[in-house]
């Protein structure tokens, strides 16, 4: 209740700011409908959203796509629960699962079906096309209610002139061989007793730890989601193995600080998103490549990233002008060039195969097998309960042992136990 009280005081407090910022009028002097999207890309990734979105305006003179960055999720959720609390949202948003469930249970969110089965909608070879599991992952009771937007994997970046130092010329494949190179790489290079080049480093990530509880044969929730699971012989052998990886031959850092130890050749080897490419791009002066991340007991991989919602309070004409964009931005072209431009995964699997794509294969070596990960990857829990257990999970389960406050057996006791209180309590 408590909870539920703090959330109502910010969303009324944040309202009185957003009303008259939402979905603005249907269409303008000139006949334009009007499209406000809402979304919390910026840097790089900003300036590629604004230049699609510019373009699409450009071929689609009917419609206007107004981009607003939010700057980061935290404040893209607030403002949008505040705008629909106060009866103003906008016509188009970004949106994590856990939002759409409760724009879902509200009303808010705009059911898709009946654009993608109207005369402007997909074939079925279209929707055959979406990456495996994406649409699904979008689909709430047979319903589709959102598109994917920005989908990204992780992958090993790694840096060929260290690793031949060492006649390695690939990247680890297999647990034991990722601990193994990390171990070999982790060196004293000036003599003077201490180590100054390392294997590996990272950030306290709980993606890191998921997808390497799913490659050992455990899973995040129980199936019907009701309590946690990965507390688990599969969970504590996939968190002591990162903190051995992370704290024998790596460090671990704060931020990305680990990214330009990478970057300025002091690192070996990071594990990363996707996305780290538009970041990294220009910054480095050695060979790098990417790589899938290595396996254990199989293959696993959950994908990150948001998805856009429509919402039911726009016009007949702001949801169908809405449903174009997505429709564009969602197209073997479209994605591929958005992936491209921004280290984000395309959301179709012919797009692998396009000209943007495959020049940026050839600019990036391993960067191929890194996005076939999508074929036989996975997607997290989509409820709220999980979007707020997952904080303990990263905080109490990963950080705990990383920083060796608790054994690993004792930390994701203890995130478990948070963790189900919070499935409990929804």
């Amino acid at each position: 209740m408590r909870r539920s009280v703090v959330i109502a005081i910010t969303l009324l407090a944040t309202a009185a700011i957003i009303v008259g910022c939402g979905g603005g009028g249907d269409e303008s002097s000139d006949g334009v409908v009007n499209v406000q999207f809402w979304h919390a890309m910026g840097g790089p990734l900003g300036d590629a959203l604004d230049e699609l979105v510019a373009e699409f305006n450009d071929t689609h003179p009917g419609i206007d796509i107004e981009s607003v960055s939010m700057g980061r999720y935290q404040a893209l959720s607030q403002k949008i629960m505040a705008a629909v609390a106060a009866g103003q949202p906008p016509v188009l948003a970004q949106a994590y699962e856990a939002w759409t469930g409760e724009l879902i249970e509200n009303g808010s969110a705009e059911p898709l079906n009946s654009y993608i089965d109207g005369r402007n909608g997909l074939t079925p070879e279209d929707l055959a096309d979406f990456v495996p599991g994406m649409l699904e992952n979008n689909t709430w009771n047979g319903t589709i209610y959102s598109f994917p937007f920005n989908k990204s994997v992780r992958a090993i970046y790694w840096n060929r002139d260290l690793f031949a130092t060492e006649n390695l010329d690939r990247a680890p494949t297999s647990w034991s061989e990722y601990e193994e190179f990390a171990q070999r790489l982790t060196k004293d290079t000036s003599g003077d007793g201490e180590i100054d080049q390392w294997g590996t480093a990272g950030q306290i990530s709980a993606w890191m730890f998921e997808n390497l509880l799913l490659q050992n044969g455990g899973q995040i929730l129980t199936d019907d989601g009701s309590a946690a699971a990965f507390n688990s012989p599969e969970g504590v052998e996939a968190l002591e193995f990162m903190v051995r990886l992370l704290t024998r031959w790596g460090k671990v850092t704060s931020g990305y600080e680990y990214q330009n130890d990478f970057q300025a050749g002091k690192v070996a080897m990071i594990e990363g998103s996707t996305v780290s490419l538009s970041f990294m791009e220009g910054k480095y002066t050695f060979d790098m490549a990417v790589a899938p991340l290595p396996e254990e007991k199989g293959k696993g991989c959950y994908v990150a990233g948001t998805n856009v919602v429509v919402f039911s309070e726009a016009t007949q004409a702001q949801k169908e002008a809405a449903w174009e964009f997505i429709k564009w931005f969602t197209s073997t072209e479209t994605t591929a060039r958005w992936a491209a431009r921004t280290g984000y995964a395309p959301v179709r699997m012919s797009a692998m195969e396009s000209e943007a794509m495959v020049a940026r294969f050839a600019e990036i070596e391993g960067l191929d097998g890194v996005l076939r990960q999508l074929e036989f990857a996975s997607y997290e829990p989509r409820s709220a309960a999980w979007y707020a257990g997952r904080k303990h999970l990263e905080e109490v389960g990963v950080e705990s042992a990383l920083r060796e406050r608790m054994t690993s057996p004792e930390a994701l006791a203890e995130a478990e136990r948070l963790v189900n209180i919070e499935l409990e309590g929804r």
